[in-house]
This record gives structure tokens, C-alpha cells and sequence, in this order.
């Protein structure tokens, strides 16, 4: 009996131990003050968060932290610890408990002690930015002026202040009767500054002054590409043809080329544009600054070749040995590069009740591709900066997608800069390059009588060889593939008052460590895949078995006129879906309806159609667009 109730006892205290050790391994790791301070240096944009100096001087400029703050960089991060910080990041006074607690952030006093976990502190990090984000604005514009403001038909001297056509000019000289003058700066005109605003653009007002001349007509334009614009919308620059349509919400451009035997085009939609900004100024000092711009994009870049298609049947039945001689022998590789850097036009919005106050926009795009290319970009962005105490901290929020059917090496960057003026004095500005960039290595593997493989790299595009070896069972084209994210953000450019003062920064917001789609690195067939998988020779798939990441369409972008129709192809579907779990919605059934993928157009416009798998966990757009004729 003793020796049962022992091994009873021994069993417990085992398990006892085996479940301490167990919670023990998963506990989490140590929170330290320095994590916790780079976390929030990062996040709330006030430094990089990467443990130096240069962030802990700049949460101490902000106010965030104080220098005896530094001492307690090697302890674990305790609630006190975290209120005290977040009460000063949302500036708030009052005991930072109490304050964390009336704005949701914490529940109970008793846990000030406790340690944070590092999951924890992000959470309420983030909610602490998002709050310190968004401020509340109303419409405000107060001024004083510097100096007696003069009409421009008085007689002027040197140095007076005039106003013509909505800018503020300061007089630099005199030629007989001749006044030569130039734009004055803010803290000349200026001797104190209030502005809040927080509004919608109406591209409606705006203004266009496009790079280059304004077309005639519109004759050139091909059939499926129909211009929905006057022909007053229409004007060329660098080789390319542009034009474009305005509505209240943004604007939708179409640049196009044909040369060579390429077809180029690039569709560029910028709406939803929503400045916010905070400005005070008095006596050429800056108290406080804070400029958000949030917008939406989309771009859609297409490159079509037929180079090729003249040698296809001389490829098509040959072995792997004569594809291969034949291809060194009779083809100089064919240049199907498009490399172009194309500057667009500058916009002049005016801004709802502030006088002689307007936003300006300058728009341009950079494109390459060494072959068919189809990329089709999604992107919704909140960018900006804050200053406070001679420092600044930049505000950027952003979320995108992609559509695309990658058969060569491709670049396409947008790139906006919108500022704010008065006067014709230039305030501060944001400079966004957002895109997308890839290349592609192309590889044959040629196959022997008998299925054995051999890879030889090619200088021809991925799309080339694709168009050669279709249909010839023994020669298989596969692409190894980098692709990844471009953002890069520049805050405040020469030329703004705020640059004058020192406040401007420069980030690289996405890279090449941001791969689009994660460890698929390898091309096969038009799909990206995990890694090759040609080393025997593959069967022919059928369509329904052809497995991708997501769901792969034939097309992301289509031009049909009123009353057309197109039926969506799918390519590929991921694992453990058929097409029968596809369901199809227009998200505007005016311009276009869809019934078991086949879109019929309806009224000109543009319009999305989402496909989705039944359950929502996959998702696709094809890009309508319905023209006039």
C-alpha cells in the first residue's frame, strides 16, 4: 500500500515537473525597455527603431522620453513604464495611468507592475499611433502680414509686396518701366500663419498643364484602347500618347505606344485625394506642422510582342538538338526591351474656403519590360510627417495587391508629388515612387529520346521562348524570378518653405526584401512555384488540375464596347478548389454584369469584377473598362 501511494505520488510530482517545464519553455521571451523603445521609435515614425543614439535623442526631442529614461534601457518593460511613454506620445496630461485608462488603453492600476509582453505593447502602440495620426482638424486661415501688401498697379520700390494672378511677389529691381519681381517666401509675407484643413479634392476644379502639346484629334487611337475623353484631353510626351478623363473623385490616365511591333500601355487611376494639414507660424518660427496625404492608385502595365510568332514553325517539330542550333544560328536575340521614363502632366487644385490656397500635383511614370508583360497594381496609401520641437516624424500607412501575368523582366514605378501652396509659395510637399519591380532568367530544358533532361540558360525572354517551343513536347521553358515591392518616400523637396527649415527626409519604405510572392521564386508554365520541377520530362496537365498560390485569370484587364462581352479564363486555382467554387460580382452593375464569368458591358465606365473562391479565402480582378463606341 505504501509503496502504491509512493508511486502514485512519484507520478505526480513527474507530471507536476513535466508541466512546469513545459509552461516554462513557453513562456515568452524578456520584453527589455530597449526593444520596447525601438518598437515604438519605429511605429510611430520618429525614428527607425534601430537601437542608437540617434532614436533615443529624437524620443527625447518628441518628448516620449526623458534622458533618466536611458537608464532603465536593460530592464523588462513594465505597464508604468509603457503608460507613462504613450501618455506623452498622444500628449495628454494628467497621471498617464488615468489617461491610458479613459482612452481604452489599460483596465486596471494593479497591473502597472507587471511586464509587458512585447504582443501586448505593440497592440497598444498601435492604437497610440493611429490615434496621433488622425487629429481632429477644422477649416482655419488666419494671417498677419508681414508688410503693407500693395496692388500691383501702385508705385512699387524695391522690397514692396504686391499680389498678381494669386501669388505673392516681392520686387527685386526696376528696368525703366519695367518691374522685375519673384515669388516671396512665407516669412516674408507672413508674420503669423494658422491653417487647418482636412477636405476631399474635387478634380472637377482642377487644372492640367500636361508635358508636351495637346493633340488635334483622336484618330490615332486603336480600337481597344477608345479614348472616354474630349479630344481637348489628348497630348503626347516623350513618344507616348496620353489622355486623360476627370471626375469629383480623381483622375484616370491612358498612355500608350506602338513601335516596333510592341504594344504599350499604361493605365494610371489616382482618386480618393484627402489633404490634411495643420500649419502655425509666427514671426518666421515654425510651432508645429503636421500633412497627411491619403489616396488610392492603380496601375495597369501591358507589353505585347509578336517577334517571334514569324519563326514558330520552324521550332515547332524540331529535336532538342536542332532547337537549340537553330536558335543561335537564325535568331539574333530580339530586343523587345520598353525603357522609358515619361513625365505626365502638373495639376492645380484650389482648396474649398482657403483664398489663394491650392494643391499641386506633378505625375510621372517609369516603365521597362524585356517582354509580354501584364502587371496590374492596387494600392491605397496614407503618407505625411509631424514636427514638434525642431524634430519630425513621417506618417505612412499603406496597403496593396497584384494582379499579373509575368512572362519577362518588368518595372513600373508611379511617381506622385503633391504639396500645398499659398500664394503661390510652396508650403511643403510628400514625393511618392510606388511599384513594382521583376527579373526573370529565362531556361530551356531540352529532353532526349529516352526523357533525360538537359538545362542550358537563354538571353531570349522567358515570353520569346514560350512562343518558340509551344507545341514541341521535348523543349520546356521555366524562368527563375525576383520580384518585389518599390516605395520610397521624400518629404518635403527644395523649394518648400519646410525643406528651407530643415525638415526634410528621405525613406526607403519597400525593397527587394519585400518579395511579392514570398519563397514562389520560380516560373513554370506561367505560374510561380517553390522551385523546379522539370528534371523529368512533364506530363500535360489538364486546366482543372493545374495548382497555383492564388487564383491565376488569362487576362486582368479588358476594353470592350457597349453591349460586348467577355468570358473570364482561369488558369490555375489553389489546391482544393475547381472552378464550380467560383462566384463572379460586379462591383458596379451599371457600367458591367457578369453570370458565371462572362461579363457583359452595359454603359461606358470602368469596373471591377471580383472573383472569388466561395468561402472568400482567394480573391482576383479583371478591369473593366466600357467605352463610348
Amino acid at each position: 500500500m505504501h509503496r502504491t501511494l509512493l508511486r502514485k505520488i512519484s507520478v505526480c510530482l513527474a507530471g507536476l515537473f513535466i508541466t512546469f517545464a513545459f509552461t516554462a519553455c513557453k513562456a515568452e521571451t524578456p520584453y527589455y525597455v530597449r526593444e520596447y523603445l525601438n518598437d515604438l521609435a519605429l511605429k510611430s515614425g520618429i525614428g527607425q527603431g534601430k537601437d542608437h543614439e540617434e532614436d533615443y535623442e529624437k524620443l527625447i526631442q518628441w518628448e516620449v522620453i526623458e534622458e533618466d529614461d536611458l537608464l532603465l534601457l536593460d530592464k523588462k518593460t513594465d505597464y508604468e513604464f509603457l503608460s507613462k511613454t504613450i501618455a506623452r506620445l498622444i500628449d495628454k496630461k494628467g497621471d498617464p495611468f488615468t489617461v491610458l485608462r479613459s482612452e481604452g488603453y489599460i483596465s486596471s492600476k494593479a497591473r502597472l507592475k507587471e511586464k509587458v509582453k512585447r504582443s501586448d505593447a505593440n497592440r497598444i502602440i498601435d492604437k497610440a499611433v493611429s490615434y496621433i495620426n488622425k487629429p481632429d482638424l477644422e477649416t482655419l486661415f488666419e494671417y498677419e502680414y508681414k508688410d503693407e501688401i500693395k496692388d500691383e498697379n501702385e508705385d512699387l520700390e524695391v522690397n514692396d509686396l504686391f499680389v498678381k494672378d494669386g501669388e505673392y511677389r516681392i520686387v527685386t529691381g526696376r528696368n525703366e518701366d519695367q518691374i522685375e519681381s519673384r515669388i516671396a517666401e512665407t516669412e516674408e509675407v507672413f508674420e503669423k500663419l494658422d491653417i487647418e484643413t482636412d477636405y476631399a479634392v474635387d478634380f472637377e476644379e482642377a487644372e492640367i498643364i500636361p508635358y508636351g502639346e495637346f493633340y488635334e484629334d483622336t484618330s490615332y487611337i486603336n480600337e481597344r484602347y477608345i479614348l472616354l475623353a474630349s479630344k481637348n484631353h489628348v497630348f503626347h510626351s516623350e513618344g507616348f500618347r496620353i489622355s486623360y478623363t476627370l471626375n469629383p473623385s480623381g483622375i484616370d490616365l491612358h498612355i500608350s505606344k506602338d513601335e516596333k511591333g510592341l504594344n504599350i500601355y499604361l493605365d494610371v487611376s489616382i482618386h480618393n485625394v484627402k489633404p490634411r494639414l495643420k500649419w502655425h507660424s509666427e514671426k518666421n518660427d515654425l510651432k508645429n506642422c503636421f500633412f497627411t496625404l491619403s489616396f488610392n492608385t492603380t496601375q495597369k502595365f501591358g507589353v505585347s510582342s509578336g517577334k517571334y510568332r514569324n519563326y514558330k514553325l520552324q521550332f515547332k517539330d524540331l529535336d532538342p538538338s536542332s532547337f537549340t542550333s537553330l536558335l543561335k544560328s537564325l535568331i539574333v536575340p530580339i530586343s523587345d526591351d520598353v525603357d522609358a521614363e515619361i513625365p505626365i502632366c502638373k495639376i492645380r487644385v484650389p482648396i474649398a474656403n482657403l483664398p489663394m490656397m491650392f494643391l499641386e500635383m506633378d505625375l510621372k511614370v517609369k516603365i521597362y519590360a524585356s517582354g509580354k508583360t501584364e502587371i496590374v497594381l492596387y494600392n491605397s496609401h496614407e503618407i505625411g510627417f509631424e514636427t514638434k520641437n525642431g524634430a519630425i516624424r513621417y506618417i505612412n500607412e499603406n496597403s496593396h495587391d497584384i494582379n499579373t501575368i509575368l512572362q519577362a523582366s518588368a518595372k513600373s514605378v508611379l511617381g506622385v508629388n503633391m504639396g500645398l501652396s499659398a500664394g503661390g509659395m510652396k508650403l511643403a510637399d510628400l514625393e511618392l515612387d510606388s511599384g513594382v519591380k521583376a527579373l526573370v532568367r529565362s531556361t530551356l530544358h531540352l529532353y532526349d529520346d529516352e526523357g533525360q533532361e538537359k538545362s542550358v540558360s537563354s538571353e531570349i525572354t522567358y515570353s520569346g521562348l514560350n512562343e518558340l517551343s509551344d507545341g514541341n513536347s521535348d523543349v520546356q521553358v521555366c524562368g527563375d524570378v525576383s520580384f518585389h515591392w518599390l516605395m520610397d518616400l521624400l518629404i518635403n523637396t527644395s523649394g518648400t518653405q519646410m525643406n528651407r527649415l530643415g525638415f526634410s527626409r528621405s525613406y526607403s519604405i519597400l525593397d527587394e526584401d519585400d518579395q511579392i510572392f514570398g519563397n514562389m521564386h520560380h516560373l513554370e508554365n506561367g505560374h510561380f512555384v517553390e522551385k523546379c520541377t522539370r528534371k523529368a520530362k512533364p506530363s500535360i496537365a489538364k486546366m482543372d488540375e493545374v495548382r497555383s498560390d492564388r487564383i491565376v485569370l488569362d487576362s486582368y484587364a479588358e476594353v470592350l464596347h457597349k453591349d460586348g462581352s467577355y468570358q473570364i479564363s482561369v488558369k490555375s486555382l489553389p489546391e482544393g478548389y475547381t472552378k464550380k467554387d467560383l462566384i463572379y460580382t460586379s462591383e458596379d452593375t451599371g457600367v458591367a454584369i457578369v453570370d458565371q464569368g462572362l461579363v457583359s458591358a452595359v454603359n461606358p465606365g470602368s469596373v471591377k469584377i471580383l472573383v472569388e473562391t466561395s468561402d472568400g479565402a482567394y480573391k482576383a480582378y479583371v478591369n473593366i473598362l466600357v467605352s463610348t463606341q
